[in-house]
């Protein structure tokens, strides 16, 4: 982290070295980033949250399975049932077509 703050001074033309202004920035960009740390860190959630929230959610994960799993089945079942109809379909198609034939031979 301190290389990092020195980068930015480097960046800024600012020679690490140099008086007062550089000592400023520098204690400036150190504040900004404890602010910033410390920010993040209060806006963790604590261990009883964290699993007060993770057992609500795998609840709700788990009925969101469960109806996505019905709603499975019943397309499943409708798939099926089309693919009936449409085998009978076809199977009344051939018929027609085989009796088509045969009248026009015959």
């Amino acid at each position: 982290m301190l290389l990092y703050f020195i980068g930015i001074l480097q960046n800024t033309g600012s020679d690490p070295k140099k008086g007062k202004s550089d000592i400023a920035l520098f204690s400036k960009l150190i504040c900004d980033t404890c602010s910033n740390i410390n920010l993040l860190i209060d806006s963790l959630p604590t261990e009883d949250v964290a699993v007060s929230n993770q057992y609500e959610r795998l609840v709700a994960l788990l009925k969101e399975n469960e109806e996505a799993d019905e709603e499975l089945l019943r397309t499943k079942k409708l798939a099926e049932r089309q693919l009936e109809l449409i085998k009978e379909a076809s199977s009344h198609i051939t018929c027609t077509q085989l009796k088509i034939r045969t009248a026009l031979f015959f």
